[in-house]
């Protein structure tokens, strides 16, 4: 179950770096949030088809979206890493929210936020901003079910490394499974690629697993 944590300060001024310092708005914005609550690894955090009445802010760890459909399989559509805020634009739950790692999270009122939105322009400014980022983010996802295996499992890398901060080592703190069922294709294949990648010099793993140090991108889209 999610527990609730108490040493993590409310991230006002983290949650919307482009709004105003006033102490008014940090007020409300402060009486809109739940939490910050943990969240243990596959914990789910929402259900698919619930009401959407909170918007979710990842303090640390990632977190999913997915969708399980009758034969067992799994799509997961998004992940959503630290300082990620989603979630603004639904109002019927679409998919699953869950915990793709340790995680701890933010939730913010939905209804809440829409009507401090109403009086502040600059808030109403962010929040579409995280809308059109979130549509921009499964765009590009869906876009690249057309390339090939080790080219969607590079981009996905890419992506990671620039989202975390990371430079040419990235720590995936998910699991491959996840990964897999993010990019389209089982884990027999995602294997296969990372072992190709590796006797290819492009990726190294680096004491664990799941840490990888990455090769030059644009080197490795001009072989084979």
């Amino acid at each position: 179950m999610g527990a609730a944590v108490t040493k993590y300060r409310v991230p006002v001024g983290g949650l919307c770096t482009d709004l105003p310092s006033e102490h008014s708005l940090k007020s409300a914005l402060s009486a809109l949030q739940r939490g910050p609550i943990r969240f243990m690894r596959d914990h789910v955090i929402a259900c698919e088809g619930e009401s959407a009445d909170y918007v979710f802010l990842v303090m640390s760890g990632v977190v999913r979206s997915c969708k399980t459909f009758q034969n067992g399989e799994r799509a997961v559509v998004a992940f959503y890493l630290p300082g990620d805020m989603f979630g603004w634009g639904d109002e019927i739950r679409p998919l699953s929210i869950e915990a793709a790692s340790d995680a701890v999270v933010m939730l913010i009122k939905r209804k809440g936020l829409a009507t401090l939105a109403e009086t502040n322009t600059q808030l109403a400014t962010f929040l579409r901003t995280v809308v059109t980022r979130e549509l921009e983010r499964a765009r590009v996802h869906a876009a690249s079910i057309n390339i090939s295996a080790k080219d969607r499992f590079l981009t996905f890398l890419k992506d990671w490394s620039k989202r975390s901060g990371a430079s040419s080592t990235v720590y995936l703190s998910i699991g491959y499974q996840d990964i897999a069922d993010y990019l389209g294709f089982n884990i027999e294949t995602l294997s296969r690629v990372i072992t190709r990648l590796q006797k290819s010099g492009v990726l190294s793993r680096t004491g664990s697993r799941r840490t990888l140090r990455l090769g030059d991108f644009m080197a490795v889209r001009s072989r084979n």
